[in-house]
């Protein structure tokens, strides 16, 4: 087997995987990425516009443009700070725990479809297998900070086209 037919069906699961995904958000109401937003400010209890763009590794003036899209639909809302009233808050609203718990247990449902008939012995194997992969690809160039980097920018920029 060449190792392009085993890269491609590694992209094609990706690819397909993402796309699961992104249909999962869209029928909550939900745009590729905001779930990731809720989850971080449901954990940083009520993190500011700036905390969240630098966890996200974009500007703020970028993460604002999908947070009033967000604050929009109701799944946000800003609250001022009690110390600072210049300052606001980010919260997640019930709407957008709901959400964001309807979105989890869809994505929960796709990857229990991805792994039907695979064992746990399998899994561990497969695991293994990408580790492997993963650490073969490695670059300096391309450490975990920078990978990430590249990834929200990704992200940001499909925002941007939606």
């Amino acid at each position: 087997m060449d190792n392009r037919s085993l890269v491609h069906e590694i992209i094609t699961l990706n690819v397909t995987h993402r796309y699961r995904v992104g249909k999962a958000a869209s029928s909550l109401g939900l745009y590729f990425g905001q779930p990731a937003i809720l989850e971080f400010i449901l954990q940083n209890n009520n993190c500011t516009q700036k905390e969240l763009a630098e966890h996200l590794h974009i500007s703020p003036p970028s993460v604002a443009t999908t947070l009033k899209r967000m604050e929009k639909a109701g799944f946000i809302e800003r609250i001022e700070d009690e110390s600072d009233t210049r300052k606001k808050r980010l919260a997640v609203t019930e709407k957008g725990k709901n959400a964001l718990h309807d979105f989890r247990k869809l994505c929960d449902e796709t990857d229990s479809q991805l792994f039907i008939n695979f064992s746990e012995d399998e899994k561990e194997q497969l695991m293994s297998y990408l580790k492997r992969l993963n650490g073969n690809i490695a670059d300096s160039d391309l450490s975990r900070e920078n990978f990430k980097k590249v990834i929200k920018k990704q992200i940001e920029e499909s925002e941007r086209i939606k």
